[in-house]
């Protein structure tokens, strides 16, 4: 699909930049999606913008920006956004468009784009001890949490399709407390949409389908926010609030071999912040 952000800088300059993965940052980092660095309104890491087809971006601002978003004039820190909308952080305005440019335009700026720029540390970080460094996630790729789902039933017994929906209705349920939990609810739409199917019942299978991908929606955008919120944290060095996130993006993880490179580089991560959260008080004593 086409999915463009358009910038328009302080000086009336405009510049346009493709989006050409599922997500990406904006920032004046060097490491940021789309990098203005010359904008000094915009926080490292200041907004994360995810194309949704038709309906829109979904749109988070990074959590303690001292320059807020604003969207008709309102505060806006997350959520979707319609195409065409303008969002203003101070002197910049962003808009964000599924409209090709046209021949006077001309050619769009190339970007690089990737979702493990979401993540990357700024600046290479010194450990207490002066010898270990927050390790680097350039090309470590963030999981895909939904590349296996199941695609038959799985579950035996004549009620096996009442079965999974309550299991997962109860697992869905659960997802604000656990995130693991709405993972596997994921999962368990996509199962009991299999076993509605098989026993005949169309009906239900499509309600299966249409809770499975709302949910699978909302994690997926919760997933980025995690990220990019642990970015923000990492570089103000924020150590309460990067282990939050790291956290919520480990249980999201959770079902990830012990040996993939994205849960190995999370693992160090938060053993380093947290060395840092016991090394400050000690600091300050």
């Amino acid at each position: 699909m086409n999915a463009y952000v358009e910038v328009v800088h302080e000086d009336g300059r405009k510049d346009r930049f493709p989006i050409e993965g599922a997500q990406v940052t904006l920032g004046k980092s060097g490491t940021a999606g789309i990098s203005l660095p010359t904008s000094a309104d915009l926080e490292l890491e200041h907004l994360l913008i995810a194309p949704r087809g038709k309906e829109g971006c979904w749109v988070s601002t990074s959590q303690g920006a001292r320059t807020p978003t604003k969207v008709k004039g309102k505060d806006f820190s997350s959520g979707m956004v319609p195409w065409g909308t303008e969002l203003i952080i101070g002197s910049v305005r962003i808009k964000l468009t599924d409209r090709q440019p046209s021949a006077s335009e001309g050619p769009s700026k190339v970007v690089l784009l990737g979702a493990v720029a979401i993540i990357a540390v700024v600046a290479l970080m010194l450990m207490p001890q002066g010898e270990d460094m927050m390790p680097s996630g350039e090309g470590i790729e963030p999981p895909d949490l939904f590349a296996d789902l199941p695609t038959q039933c799985q579950t035996d017994g004549e009620d096996a399709a009442e079965r999974v929906e309550y299991a997962a209705h109860s697992r869905g349920d659960r997802y604000s407390y656990e995130p693991e939990d709405g993972v596997q609810a994921v999962r368990l739409y996509a199962e009991a949409k299999a076993c509605y199917e098989q026993a005949g019942k169309g009906d239900r299978a499509r309600l299966m389908d249409d809770a499975r991908e709302n949910l699978q929606s909302e994690i997926e955008a919760d997933f980025a926010a995690y990220r990019l919120r642990l970015h923000h944290a990492v570089s103000i060095e924020d150590w309460r609030a990067a282990e939050r996130e790291a956290e919520a993006i480990a249980s999201l993880t959770k079902r990830l071999d012990r040996e993939h490179p994205y849960k190995a580089w999370l693992e160090r991560v938060l053993r380093i912040v947290r060395a840092n959260l016991h090394y400050e008080p000690a600091k300050r004593g």
